[in-house]
């Protein structure tokens, strides 16, 4: 009986000390036209994605996510990262966290469609509201391309919803 109950514990207090984010696609912004002619960047991205957040309310903690996303030459693709993050939180209302984070993306590195993993180191922040019930996440991501060919650089913002 007393094994059953330190499990039941010990599970209680991981949900406890774990968040489960719902995520949004999310909006760009690209500082440099396509160079490609007739060609926009797209820069509204449909998708959907899950976040887990470790809620020990240490200063610094882990938070990873994967999903799927419309990128920015409109194809279906997915993504996958841990992001390690500084959080300073008000009681009850509001959070902020900055760190970088570390992802790979299954993305179209041509406009003909064709899709590579593409890895990246992006600095990130993240504002909750409602104790993290609504937020949003914000990646910068710097010029970078696969192939020789350069991307230019860009902001990316997500909205997340706490799903506990």
């Amino acid at each position: 009986m007393l094994v059953v109950w330190a499990s039941c514990a010990g599970m209680a207090q991981a949900q406890e000390q774990e968040q489960w984010l719902l995520q949004t696609g999310g909006l760009s912004h690209h500082f440099e036209p396509t160079h490609a002619a007739g060609r926009q960047w797209n820069e509204q991205h449909p998708g959907l994605g899950l976040e887990r957040r470790e809620t020990d309310r240490a200063d610094w903690h882990w938070r990873q996510s994967a999903g799927i996303v419309q990128d920015s030459r409109s194809f279906w693709g997915g993504y996958a990262g841990a992001a390690w993050m500084k959080e300073w939180r008000a009681p009850g209302a509001a959070s902020l966290g900055v760190g970088l984070g570390a992802f790979a993306f299954y993305r179209s590195v041509s406009w003909s469609g064709r899709r590579a993993w593409v890895p990246a180191l992006l600095p990130t922040l993240s504002l909750g509201l409602l104790d993290d019930r609504l937020g949003v996440n914000l990646m910068v991501v710097p010029p970078i391309g696969t192939d020789g060919e350069s991307r230019p650089a860009l902001v990316f913002l997500q909205m997340t919803y706490r799903m506990q």
